[in-house]
């Protein structure tokens, strides 16, 4: 019964096949025949991102994975006549019983598989997934990223200060130590294209480079002014990608030539001789102006500057680029979603060790990613654009379908 299981909706982003593959590829398949196999264990830790909150304990959460083959086990052995077990067993078939197991068997089944299979299911489905031409996501025929960063508590343990750390504020060390991750997401789509983490400690420019290979030609790369400097700027556009930043108001950028639309060109310089030639990059800096509706008087934003490798003033008009920055807040619903949507008023994971924390966040990414799947399927089926289609509601319509959605009895 437990190898029948299945996610319901999300299954068609990680089939049996796929999970059975991932667990052979990292060697994590379990050597005897077990009544939590490693596939079930799988289903289960992607199913801990669809149920959070009040009564959602290990063991809840999967009795709401298998419930639906479970208990139709028992009623078929209770119309067939069989006397139903005290202690709750059913015959799982091949001469195997199963009843659902408590929280220390989950916990020392989620340490068997890892956190290796459930990295490997979010690359396989990482990816953009907005059609060429499709509203939102391209500018200028670049398909636009957008990369930003945040932290999140987990559980204050030894093993976990250890590897994480915590942060401080004026010598006050916090509650909790805390993993900080990276997304690059597609604007318009929300898509992950890639996601890294590690410890509090190590700054997002740092982490970034885990993001390189999934740059390449015909991306442009959206990023704050947390992400701006010559060694990063030159690694990202070696990949291929263009890149859209923002700088800082303390950012030397001295111009050296002015261009026809009042852009200018400046050099970003290395650190070292070792680090390279400087990039010659373009200037964009302007203010946005708004104007009240009743008529009152118009106020000016900070000045923002921009910097990009994009110089062709004609075939990369510095108005447009300088409209397309706000889809860098695309990466900011991304980290939203899974803040309030996914979290559940959680804030704290639940893992208590480094392995169990990279597994659950690798979980997180690739459940998230497999909503945006079916967001993506809904689009091609119905022309709705992306950003109409609530995700709230898509992870609510996914969830509902996992007591539901499992395969067909066997003749």
């Amino acid at each position: 019964m437990p190898d029948r299981v299945s996610l319901g909706a999300l299954t068609k982003a990680f089939p049996p096949e796929l999970v059975d593959r991932v667990l052979w590829d990292t060697d994590t398949v379990e050597v005897r025949r077990r009544l939590l196999p490693s596939r079930l264990v799988v289903y289960f830790v992607l199913a801990l991102w669809l149920f959070r909150g009040h009564n959602c304990g290990y063991v809840q959460v999967l009795s709401k994975v298998v419930d639906g083959l479970y208990h139709r086990r028992r009623a078929e052995a209770l119309l067939a006549g069989v006397g139903l077990d005290p202690a709750g067993w059913v015959d799982a078939g091949g001469g195997r019983r199963w009843r659902p197991p408590n929280g220390s068997s989950l916990s020392r089944a989620r340490a068997r598989v890892g956190a290796d299979p459930l990295r490997m299911l979010f690359d396989a489905v990482a990816g953009p997934v907005g059609a060429q031409g499709a509203p939102g996501v391209f500018l200028c025929g670049l398909r636009v990223v957008s990369m930003d960063g945040t932290t999140t508590d987990v559980p204050a343990t030894d093993d976990n200060d250890a590897v994480f750390a915590r942060p401080s504020t004026a010598g006050r060390v916090g509650a909790f130590p805390q993993v900080r991750w990276l997304v690059a997401a597609e604007s318009g789509t929300g898509a992950l294209v890639g996601a890294t983490f590690g410890p509090y400690t190590v700054g997002e420019q740092t982490l970034a480079l885990d993001l390189l290979p999934v740059f390449g030609p015909g991306m442009l790369v959206l990023a704050d002014r947390n992400f701006l400097s010559h060694a990063l700027a030159r690694d990202v556009l070696a990949t291929g990608a263009h890149l859209l930043w923002r700088a800082s108001a303390s950012f030397a950028l001295t111009p050296v030539d002015v261009l026809a639309d009042g852009t200018y060109l400046a050099e970003l310089k290395p650190a070292r001789t070792a680090d390279g030639l400087p990039i010659t990059v373009r200037v964009i800096e302007y203010t946005v102006h708004a104007s009240p509706a009743d008529g009152g008087a118009a106020s000016a934003s900070e000045l923002f500057a921009l910097v990009t490798d994009l110089l062709d003033v004609e075939a990369y008009p510095a108005l447009d680029l300088a409209c397309a920055y706000p889809m860098r807040w695309e990466c900011e619903t991304v980290i939203g979603h899974h803040k309030t949507d996914m979290g559940e008023g959680q804030p704290v994971l639940r893992s208590k060790d480094p392995e169990g924390v990279a597994q659950e966040m690798w979980a997180l990414f690739a459940v998230y990613q497999a909503v945006h799947q079916l967001i993506g399927a809904a689009v091609d089926a119905t022309g709705i654009p992306p950003g109409k289609i609530s995700f709230r509601h898509a992870l609510t319509a996914a969830t509902d379908t996992v007591t539901a959605a499992f395969p067909p009895s066997p003749p």
